[in-house]
Formats: structure tokens, C-alpha cells, sequence
């Protein structure tokens, strides 16, 4: 029998630590038959991609950006994350050749927020208005926060997340974009900021004399590290978690599901991408 073949798929999909991530669980798990492979798929491009380009090979893909919206949709069976969220980052081949889809995104952020100590109800906070910060309030909701802070530069991008939140039950609250800072004062907080507006916020954050202390910050970026909102925050005595352990605790659920895994080796994988990133910070230096 040949090699089962998956990948992980997006647009740029070059910088994914996605690879390093499978390929270690494999070698520690001692499963030979396997290959994990990154293809360029752009937007509007998954459905093709599977059906007459080397999708059709796979048995299974990783999907980031732009594509997830898409892998939800093409789905012959969806769970119940993806069916909530309309987006999905895992597909499956089955045996008629239709594809499932789900979503591991939430258990990433939920998974990571915990390592870091958060314990359920409290209040939680999500800074950002995009598809990740949809992901950041399902993650919340599941954590069982009573209340949501949602703060973002264009207000009225918040109204999606809001609805979300309120129909998982919890009660929403506003922060106005000029005091963003505000959002520190819950017990678990998730920045969905790109790098441009982190850097931004992260200026503001370090001119004030002082800020509120929140129980935990999960900062999505990893690459720099760093990132801008986290380094504030460990400087000022915060606990911080990072998005390569989040996308960690993903790659160990997709990992479950393509290969049928009990749990997939998580310290070795994030071990062996943070040293994937030291080497390439190291390149850039040199």
C-alpha cells in the first residue's frame, strides 16, 4: 500500500509550520507511511484544487487562509464547530470520495489559553473584528465566560462577533477603540490583531504608566516572537500564550482525525517549530 498523502493548504502557504508539526508526530509515533506536503491554493481555488488538481491524492488537508471559508462549504459532513462558525481548517477524505469538514481552531485557542491557567466562567476579551476573531469568541464561550469585551478599529465589523457571543448566552460589552487597553482587565484575553495593528496598539500599550494586569493574553502571532502585544504584557509581569501553541494543539486534533490517534506527541511538536522559527530568525540575521 503507498503512502497516505496530506498537506496543508493556503495562500501564501510557504511560511506554514504546519509540516514540521505532522512530520514530527509522525517520527515520534513511528508511522512510516505517511506524507505531509504544502501546496499554494488561492482563493477560490480549494474546489478545483481537489477535484483535478493534487488534491486528488490526498486523504486529508490542513487548510488556512483563504480557504477555510471554502472547505466548509464543499463539505459532504461538516462538525459542529464548523457547522457554528461556517469555516472549517480540517478536511477528511471519506470513503465515497466526499469530504468532511472541521474545525480545530477553537480547541487550539481554548487548549492554549489553559496551559497558561484559565479556568472557566470570569470574563474574556477579544481584540480584532476578523475571521480569527470569531474562532477568539467561540474559544471564550466554550471557556464559559459570563461576559465578552470586544474592542476593534472598525466598530461596526464587531456587530458579527456580538451577535455570536450573545447567542451562546454571555453578555457583550463594547471597548471603544481609544482605550483599548481596557480590554486587560478580563480574565482571559485573545489579540486577532495582524502585525501592523498590533504594533500600533503595542505603542500605545507601552506609553501608558500603567496597565490593567489580565489573568492571561493569547497573542495569535508567533512569527516574530516576541509578538508586539505580548512582549508589552510579559514586561509588565502578564502571563502570555503564543499562537504557535495554539496551532500546536490543532495540528494534535487533526492529527487524531487523519490518522486515528489517541493524541498526537504536542511538546515534541512544539518544540521542534519553535526551533524551526529560531533557525529562520537566525537566516534573517545573517
Amino acid at each position: 500500500m503507498g503512502a497516505r498523502r496530506f498537506a496543508v493548504v493556503g495562500s501564501p502557504v510557504g511560511h506554514s509550520l504546519s509540516p514540521v508539526l505532522h512530520r514530527t508526530a509522525y517520527a515520534v509515533l513511528g508511522i512510516t507511511d505517511v506524507d505531509y506536503v504544502r501546496h499554494e491554493v488561492r482563493a477560490g481555488s480549494l474546489e478545483d484544487f481537489l477535484a483535478r488538481g493534487p488534491g486528488k491524492e490526498l486523504s486529508g488537508l490542513s487548510v488556512t487562509m483563504p480557504g477555510k471559508p471554502e472547505a466548509f462549504a464543499l463539505a459532504a459532513e461538516v462538525d459542529a464547530t464548523s457547522r457554528a462558525l461556517e469555516v472549517a481548517n480540517t478536511l477528511l477524505r471519506r470513503e465515497d470520495g466526499t469530504w468532511r469538514a472541521e474545525n480545530h481552531d477553537v480547541h487550539g485557542i481554548v487548549a492554549a489559553l489553559g496551559d497558561h491557567g484559565a479556568r472557566p466562567g470570569g470574563t474574556g476579551a477579544v481584540l480584532g473584528s476578523g475571521a480569527t476573531a470569531l474562532s477568539a469568541v467561540a474559544a471564550l464561550l466554550e471557556l464559559g465566560v459570563d461576559t465578552v469585551l470586544l474592542s476593534a478599529r472598525s466598530a461596526e465589523k464587531l456587530s458579527v462577533l456580538e451577535e455570536f457571543a450573545v447567542r451562546g448566552g454571555a453578555e457583550v460589552q463594547r471597548v471603544p477603540w481609544d482605550r483599548h487597553h481596557e480590554v486587560l482587565e478580563a480574565d482571559c484575553v485573545i489579540s486577532a490583531l495582524a502585525i501592523a495593528g498590533a504594533r500600533a496598539v503595542a505603542g500605545q500599550w507601552h506609553a501608558r504608566s500603567s496597565l490593567p494586569r489580565a489573568g492571561v493574553l493569547l497573542d495569535v502571532l508567533y512569527d516574530p516572537w516576541p509578538a508586539p502585544l505580548a512582549a508589552v504584557v510579559s514586561e509588565a509581569g502578564g502571563e502570555v500564550a503564543d499562537g504557535l501553541e495554539m496551532l500546536t494543539h490543532q495540528a494534535d486534533m487533526q492529527l487524531r482525525s487523519m490518522l486515528g490517534v489517541p493524541e498526537a506527541p504536542v511538546v515534541q511538536m512544539l518544540a521542534a517549530a519553535r526551533r524551526e522559527l529560531a533557525r529562520g530568525a537566525a537566516d534573517r540575521w545573517a
